[in-house]
């Protein structure tokens, strides 16, 4: 049996369809609701996206960044960037996904609801209520990819997996005048969240501000407030929330003779360092289409992408410590040669990057030796064996 069925119409779910299918797979996409009418949501990637998608998102796109100002309570740096990050709107870039997964043959049914999985002699049975028809219906299946967001029910279903989450919220605002349109801004805030605010610039007439907090409890207050600051006029809120990648989260099952594969979002592949999913998301689809198409486990073909989510996890755990004077001394420490070297290498080169900071500003060390002791003796060895690990893989 080829036919591969697909959960959930969400970008992961998309662009494993378009490979799968382009790879001479029958392909059936089953999605609770219309892939082409989703909510709007402004978001940021890197210009890894173009490399993973094996095309330039024209339509997607809406702007391009060259510069990132960080800033901490007292510090500000500058990080001019060699390939520019790419803004786009996420509703474009699914609608994009859709048409190419149809132009390579994908079936996409919208209004069918994914309400069961089940071991079945020699594969699985899915059940899939059509809404449009009143009606269910049940599949037999070999290969499912499960693509079905953070609230996955392929993942309970099948691995029993279940994602902590982390809030976004941001404001849709008139960019003022004064703002440079090609400039994104972040800055470090630990007394409202452990992560950032930002200002992604859309247009020269609108930008994305917004925050990520741990817990939603005072994440609107906060940006609020942040806004009133910042003297911003709203237009609208978009708001999600984001799956929490953690190391031991197993993305596959074999289950009486039927693979299932969980891709972006509902198998958390998204970098907790900036909360991004968007690319890595389309990593995991394509590591579960080769997997599929090359006759290959999943893990191997997740390999190298399950080390750099996992470094992200460092790095979120070391970040998450940091006061505002830590903050502070962080941007001390960029010297010349590691500005170049965040410009040079981006989000998406979490690896490479490092290993040349290191070596480029060998205080970090100090700096990061300093941050493990509030951790506590044990905890603080671990981190440090799984970071050696991944910098020495790769």
């Amino acid at each position: 049996m080829s036919e591969v069925h697909i959960i959930g119409g969400s970008a992961a779910g998309l662009f494993a369809g378009y490979l799968l299918a382009r790879g001479g797979k029958t392909v059936r996409l089953f999605d609770a609701n219309d892939v082409l009418n989703t909510e709007s949501r402004t978001l940021i990637t890197t210009s890894r996206l173009t490399d993973v998608l094996g095309f330039f998102p024209d339509e997607a796109v809406c702007n391009e960044i060259n510069q990132i100002d960080l800033f901490s309570p007292r510090r500000s740096v500058t990080i001019p960037m060699r390939e520019p990050d790419l803004v786009v709107e996420r509703s474009a870039i699914l609608r994009l996904l859709a048409r190419k997964a149809v132009e390579a043959g994908v079936a996409i049914h919208g209004g069918c609801k994914f309400l069961n999985l089940e071991p079945e002699h020699g594969g699985v049975s899915l059940t899939i209520r059509d809404t449009h028809h009143d009606r269910v219906e049940k599949i037999k299946s070999t290969m499912v990819v499960g693509a079905d967001g953070t609230f996955s029910r392929v993942a309970k279903h099948a691995t029993g997996n279940g994602h902590g989450t982390t809030p976004i919220l941001q404001a849709i605002v008139k960019l003022p005048k004064s703002y440079q349109a090609n400039t994104t801004q972040v800055w470090f805030e630990p007394k409202d969240t452990p992560y950032f605010y930002w200002l992604i610039p859309e247009s020269q007439q609108r930008a994305a501000v917004g925050l990520i907090a741990e817990a939603g409890k005072n994440t609107k207050q906060n940006l609020e407030r942040f806004l009133s600051r910042l003297n911003l006029e709203v237009e609208e809120i978009q708001a999600a929330r984001v799956p929490a990648y953690k190391h031991w989260t197993r993305p596959w099952r074999k289950l009486s003779g039927g693979h299932i594969y969980l891709v972006g979002d509902a198998a958390a592949q998204v970098k907790v360092t900036t909360v991004g999913g968007l690319v890595t998301g389309l990593r995991g689809a394509k590591a579960a289409a080769n997997a599929i198409l090359r006759h290959t486990h999943y893990s191997r073909e997740l390999s190298l992408l399950r080390q750099e989510l996992s470094l992200h996890l460092i790095i979120r755990s070391i970040l998450n410590r940091l006061g505002s004077a830590d903050y502070d001394r962080l941007l001390e420490l960029l010297n010349p040669k590691t500005i170049h070297l965040l410009g040079r290498y981006n989000r998406d080169q979490a690896a490479r990057m490092l290993c040349k900071i290191l070596i480029a500003q060998p205080k970090f060390l100090g700096f990061a030796a300093q941050c493990f002791t509030q951790y506590g003796r044990n905890s603080s060895r671990q981190v440090y064996a799984k970071q050696r690990e991944i910098l020495t893989d790769n």
